[in-house]
């Protein structure tokens, strides 16, 4: 821990002590502050706001960036955004430049004076700060600082990065950042620590082995130098649900009350979870299992293959039709659709089906992971049972768990945290889930001898319905030797070499 992220523990300790033994009352928590929000499975932030407040860079500008820069901003912390591509955040940089000159020319216009407009522009020391405002649980206009490289990044934070940007760009993104972390931690003699939300596709283990090669070239000092200063925390899904309205607004859907992590290289004695709540608030569980858990525990994937088989139709709407004759031409509008209310009982086993695959691998590999029902009930607030019926006097007799495809009708019918599905075949649902999401559990079953069967017919159908092979195109299993030309590299480690793989973060070169 940092001795500015411990000054801030110890802040928080000490104002939970004066509250006990003399009934002072620090402000009230941020709450959820929807209908969605509003039972017993609600999720409130509960941490007061720190007297410390920690500079945190987020990596990504879509929304699940903007809707944990809330949450962080939200519990009294100050976050930095980074767009890799820039288009991010353009308009929460030309709202910025916007503001700096209509103040500027009220100056002006109120003094008289000659200033140069030029100084509207900030210049490569100065830091750009804007405003996002955020709707939802989290409603709240709130200020965020802008960087404008990855150098920006790294060192005008206190030693926190957040990955949160889709996992098919985590390679080229982790290409651009490695050597700017290796350059800082050698210079400030410092732990940095980067949190992957969420984690997918051994993300991390081509992180560690990226900034291990890099470390190797630029000194020639022990790589457990860098084992001591660095740590990569993997969460098995994101703090929040949130979706991007504009180029400066997010609505936040929900707040998860769980969130599975683990930390790489594992450290016993470590405080991990300290520092996630000091900075999240109280919502993660770690998972024993390392990697392979975490790995095992993102269930979005899974989820959205048995969404888009299930419903294709809305999402790939067919085009108008060649005129016909002397027919008029026709109009075939896209048609909203919500993803839960379509999640429908035939739909629903199939996701359980997913689920439970992914289950039988974990216990080959000893390791307790969430099932989906515990997935939708700790990420939308709907429970895990219902009553079965009532006797004679009107009292419930007995419970019975709720099925995958009644948990999403009572989020549709009663929770009113549905969300409307993808109504583009080039969804992240599809692009992104199916080869960074899915082909992993594909090689851990055929690894284990536990095939995911219903995994790699998923992926080869959609292979067949997009003409391409999302079997080989995850560009992190091929930097990490899983993936060949056309086809898996099962084989490439032993079951020892993943089981270590999970703990230490990397494989062990032979």
């Amino acid at each position: 821990m940092t001795p500015k992220l411990l000054l801030l523990t110890v802040t928080l300790l000490l104002s939970q002590l004066r509250s006990l033994i003399h009934g002072f009352l620090v402000p009230g928590p941020v709450r959820c502050r929807s209908s969605a929000c509003s039972s017993l499975h609600d999720a409130p932030i509960e941490k007061e706001l720190p007297s410390t407040s920690v500079k945190v860079g987020i990596i990504g500008a879509g929304s699940i960036a903007f809707g944990t820069a809330s949450l962080l901003s939200s519990l009294g912390h100050d976050p930095m955004l980074w767009s890799p591509s820039g288009a991010g955040t353009k308009e929460l940089i030309e709202e910025a430049q916007s503001s700096d000159v209509h103040a500027i020319t009220s100056k002006i216009q109120a003094n008289g004076a000659q200033q140069l407009m030029e100084r509207a522009q900030p210049t490569s020391g100065e830091t750009i700060t804007s405003k996002i405002q955020s709707t939802g649980v989290l409603s709240q206009e709130f200020d965020v600082r802008i960087a404008r490289s990855t150098r920006e990044l790294v060192r005008s934070n206190d030693n926190i990065l957040v990955v949160a940007i889709p996992v098919n760009c985590h390679k080229d993104v982790m290409d651009r950042f490695a050597s700017e972390i290796i350059e800082w931690i050698k210079e400030s003699k410092q732990k940095m620590r980067i949190i992957i939300s969420s984690h997918a596709s051994l993300g991390a283990v081509y992180l560690m082995q990226l900034l291990r090669s890099e470390w190797l070239s630029e000194t020639s000092t022990s790589l457990s130098e860098l084992d001591d200063s660095i740590r990569i925390t993997c969460w098995g899904t994101t703090a929040i649900t949130a979706r991007k309205t504009s180029g400066n607004s997010v609505n936040v859907l929900t707040i998860r009350k769980a969130v599975d992590y683990v930390t790489v290289p594992f450290k016993s004695e470590e405080d991990t979870n300290d520092v996630l709540e000091t900075l999240f608030g109280k919502r993660f569980k770690y998972r024993d299992g390392g990697l392979l858990a975490i790995s095992l525990s993102n269930l979005n994937p899974q989820n959205h293959l048995g969404i888009v088989l299930g419903n294709m139709s809305r999402m790939d709407p067919p085009p108008p039709p060649p005129p016909l004759n002397d027919m008029p031409e026709v109009d075939t509008p896209v048609e909203p659709w919500y993803q839960g209310k379509c999640i429908t009982p035939k739909v629903g086993r199939l996701m359980e089906a997913l689920d439970l695959e992914r289950i039988n691998i974990a216990k080959e590999l000893e390791i307790d992971v969430r099932t989906i029902y515990e997935h939708f009930s700790w990420s939308f607030h709907v429970p895990l049972e219902t009553p079965t019926d009532k006797n004679d006097q009107d009292v419930e007799t007995s419970m019975r768990p709720l099925t995958v495809s009644e948990m999403n009708q009572q989020m549709h019918y009663y929770k009113n945290n549905d969300v409307l599905g993808p109504t583009n075949p080039e969804s992240r649902y599809v692009m992104e889930d199916v080869p960074y999401g899915l082909v992993l559990t594909v090689i851990l079953g055929r690894l284990l001898n536990c095939p995911a069967s219903l995994h790699e017919s998923g992926i080869m159908i959609l292979s067949a319905m997009y003409g391409r092979d999302f079997l080989v195109e995850n560009e992190l299993l091929q930097g990490l030797g899983l993936i060949g030309e056309d086809d898996l590299n099962v084989n490439a480690y032993s079951l020892q070499e993943w089981k270590e793989m999970a703990c230490v973060g990397y494989f062990r070169e032979r």
